[in-house]
């Protein structure tokens, strides 16, 4: 599998998905702040972690990159 798996509901139809976290430290329907910590990455069974992102929109993968670059 690919671990505990965290959706964001970030309004407007869009939310995003991360998968392959070891821990979330937030509990359903929690506010988070941007840039604040959400979980911890890995799996005991892992030596090199992996974290995959999706973003929807109104429930359909949409393309993240515009979104990342906008925020470097």
């Amino acid at each position: 599998g690919y671990g505990e798996l965290l959706i964001i509901k970030h309004g407007e139809g869009y939310h995003s998905l991360l998968s392959g976290l070891a821990r979330i430290d937030n509990t359903i329907g929690q506010w988070v702040v941007a840039g604040e910590p959400v979980g911890v990455m890995g799996r005991p069974d892992s030596r090199k972690p992996v974290l995959y992102v999706e973003l929807r929109r109104n429930g359909q993968p949409i393309n993240p990159l515009p979104w990342l670059a906008a925020h470097k």
